[in-house]
């Protein structure tokens, strides 16, 4: 068990230039300064908010409780991090916080990656591509961006960023639920030793590799760094969360009512199945900021999946707050 006196909260995000042309990213929802070059801020801000709520971190909870210092804070310490390293690129900022409220921001070069991979449009099913209309019989150049002809003052589109193919992996053994699970802190040992023990090859993508966890009744959680999306009758899921146990009742409820669980203890769209452990704890993993997005857009719905469901092959969708959506195969 972590020891509250040494242990951080903390969330890691995506800085991107790029996000400041996205209209989606400017929702005032997801940002609380806009446009913005944070990805999805005010629901990192959220589950921040949420974890300094249940560990008693009352100083972090009071330094959250302004969103738009937290982003002008953040933006200084990137302007800070560019003014050394003479460049603007995607960046992971790996934001803590200890029980002081003492903010520390970690930098990582990241790849960069279209609008779509961030913000896409949809979650298609596994080996479906949509049917052009008997209409549409014209089929333009890719050459010429749509047009029948480069004209003096046309140049050719530049290539969007290709994305690359996640594999996963089923992990070997249970990673047991507990708030740490649920909420994100830099005790991560569990994670660590899930990845030591069934991280798949990927030797096209490295980087782009998970371990699927289960908790102790063979339901699955999350991914290690990602949020899992599976299909499953029709439709696309992921496994539901639920918060700490033993601790859903009116004092943990922000509006006293047991209605639900949810971001901070609110109800929010798309909320479906629920494990077998409760019917509030859930499944026991936890609640990513990308996994709120796509739950909130109607992408998916949340249901248990069995680990005995999970097939070699089959296509999964997963997501982060660093890397955005992507979409990968289970591998043995």
């Amino acid at each position: 068990m972590a020891s509250k006196s040494t242990f951080q909260l903390f969330t890691s995000i995506r800085y991107d230039p790029l996000l400041l042309q996205s209209d989606e990213n400017s929702r005032p929802d997801l940002n609380f300064i806009t446009p913005s070059p944070f990805y999805m801020l005010a629901y990192h801000r959220g589950r921040m908010l949420e974890a300094a709520q249940h560990f008693d971190f009352h100083a972090v909870e009071k330094r959250l409780d302004d969103g738009k210092a937290l982003h002008e804070d953040l933006l200084k310490s990137v302007e800070d991090w560019k003014a050394k390293h003479s460049q603007d690129e995607p960046l992971k900022l790996r934001v803590l916080f200890d029980k002081e409220a003492n903010l520390t921001v970690e930098f990582m070069p990241i790849p960069r990656v279209s609008l779509q991979s961030l913000y896409p449009t949809s979650f298609d099913a596994p080996d479906q591509k949509p049917q052009p209309h008997p209409a549409n019989t014209f089929t333009p150049s890719p050459l010429t961006g749509g047009a029948l002809t480069l004209g003096p003052t046309d140049s050719l589109p530049a290539s969007p960023p290709s994305a690359p193919t996640w594999t996963l992996k089923l992990d070997t053994a249970p990673t047991p639920s507990s708030p740490l699970t649920l909420l994100k802190t830099t005790e991560r040992e569990m994670y660590d030793r899930s990845r030591a023990r069934a991280l798949p090859e990927n030797p096209a993508y490295p980087a782009y590799r998970e371990v699927m966890l289960f908790n102790e009744v063979n339901e699955l959680t999350e991914g290690t760094m990602t949020s899992l999306y599976l299909y499953r009758g029709g439709r696309w899921v992921t496994p539901p969360v639920g918060v700490p146990s033993g601790e859903f009742n009116s004092s943990t409820l922000k509006d006293g009512s047991n209605a639900d669980e949810g971001e901070l203890r609110r109800p929010f769209a798309g909320r479906w199945g629920h494990s077998v452990r409760s019917a509030k704890v859930g499944a026991g993993g936890q609640r990513g900021t990308s996994r709120r997005w796509a739950l909130g857009k109607g992408y998916c719905m949340e249901e248990p999946v069995g680990i005995e469901t999970v097939e070699v092959g089959e296509g999964v969708w997963v997501s982060s707050g660093v890397r955005g959506f992507g979409f990968g195969r289970v591998v043995a």
